[in-house]
């Protein structure tokens, strides 16, 4: 190769990663002005400009002029990721399967939530949400661009194989979920642990942007997983694996978790006790937060004390292990925070170093699940953010 084709090829590198960084930062920032893009990279202002004029040719950014610009003699530039390039997020669960149309953005356009009879196999769950992407894409605006799909496996994955090593309340084991679902979509597919992508979406977008050191944990129907942020890396492991807290033995019960492991934290608090223990029958998080707030029952007193305790104790060992900033409890285990904290902090305290706990601040998930669907569908966006000129754009 000649030194006009090496520089030639160092060029363009340096302008894919320069095009790759500025749509980060507008996509992370939620709307960022051309200085603060130009301060962020340590490039000059035209160069920033190029860089930008090409993403909006590429449909990606709109630059728009903001009102009350705080710049002298010159207007203020307010740069957003477009919505007309989304991604869609697939979420199997027990009982149910989540799906979302989301835009680049961070702006949730549609979303479904079809029931997953027991003993659903991959397959009928992959041709259910190709279904239902198929339908969706018919009704988009014209205009729109599918950069591809995210996928959020209810249990440990081989990272980058697209694999399901096992998620136990869908009693899948090995299963190649992203192919089958290419297979059905003709579409680029990413998939990730649950959990490990709800972390990673309160790091960009929630209660954990800003912060470097994060533990979450969040309760789901089907069990309990978690992620944790180190130095404001996720924590992945060798294998991908690393956040599975809900399987911590904490107690010497021999009731199982949906791994059959027993005595762990997602043994010893489950959501489908407190629903029982209420009478209740399929419930979203809301309605069951509403119910145990209102309830009277001397029962789901007694539960909530015990789920409580080992609630902390688990917390404990998290706060000796990690030393977090910012503890997030997602999901069901909101309850905890929002009616029980005061006790929380007691069971925390008690089964911990005091100084581990001193500057901790505990704190309930961002959005709910829809902070969930953004998360997982950022994995259909991750080629786009990597190359965004490279990138296969589908018309919807």
């Amino acid at each position: 190769m000649t030194s006009t084709e090496l520089s030639y090829r160092s060029n363009n590198d340096l302008r894919r990663l320069n095009l790759a960084s500025v749509l980060q930062i507008v996509h992370l920032s939620n709307g960022a002005t051309r200085s603060e893009i130009a301060a962020e990279t340590g490039l000059n202002r035209s160069t920033v400009l190029d860089l930008l004029n090409t993403l909006e040719d590429r449909g990606l950014v709109v630059q728009s002029q903001s009102t009350g610009g705080n710049e002298i003699g010159r207007p203020s530039i307010t740069v957003s990721t477009s919505n007309k390039i989304v991604s869609f997020a697939v979420l199997p669960r027990l009982s149910e399967l989540d799906l979302a149309v989301v835009g680049l953005g961070g702006t949730i356009i549609t979303q479904a939530r079809l029931p997953l009879a027991k003993g659903t196999t991959p397959r009928e769950a992959a041709k259910k949400a190709s279904d239902w992407i198929q339908k969706i894409r018919s009704t988009l605006p014209e205009g729109t661009l599918v950069s591809g799909i995210g996928v959020a496996a209810a249990g440990p994955v081989r990272f980058g194989k697209g694999e399901i090593r096992f998620a136990p309340s869908l009693n899948w084991r090995e299963v190649p979920f992203v192919e089958l679902l290419k297979e059905d979509t003709d579409l680029a597919v990413a998939m990730d642990n649950d959990a490990g992508l709800w972390c990673s979406a309160e790091q960009k977008f929630g209660v954990g942007k800003g912060h470097k050191n994060m533990v979450l944990l969040i309760g789901v129907n089907g069990g309990i997983g978690g992620g944790s942020v180190v130095n404001s890396e996720i924590v992945r492991g060798h294998d991908g694996y690393a956040g599975e807290f809900g399987h911590m033995r904490i107690s010497d019960s021999e009731q199982l978790d949906y791994s059959g492991i027993p005595g762990t934290l997602e043994a010893m608090v489950r959501r489908e006790d407190i629903v029982s223990t209420l009478g209740l029958g399929e419930v979203g998080d809301d309605q069951l937060f509403t119910a145990v707030s209102q309830s009277k029952s001397e029962a789901l007193e007694k539960l909530l004390k015990t789920q409580t305790n080992y609630l902390g104790r688990a917390i404990g060992i998290l706060l000796n292990i990690y030393n977090p900033e910012v503890l997030v409890l997602a999901g069901f285990l909101e309850i905890f925070v929002k009616l029980r904290k005061h006790e929380l902090l007691e069971s925390i305290r008690s089964q911990s170093l005091h100084f581990s706990s001193e500057n901790l601040e505990i704190v309930t998930g961002t959005r709910g699940s829809d902070l969930l669907a953004v998360g997982v569908a950022e994995l259909g966006f991750q080629e786009l953010m990597g190359s965004p000129l490279q990138a296969v754009l589908t018309p919807a």
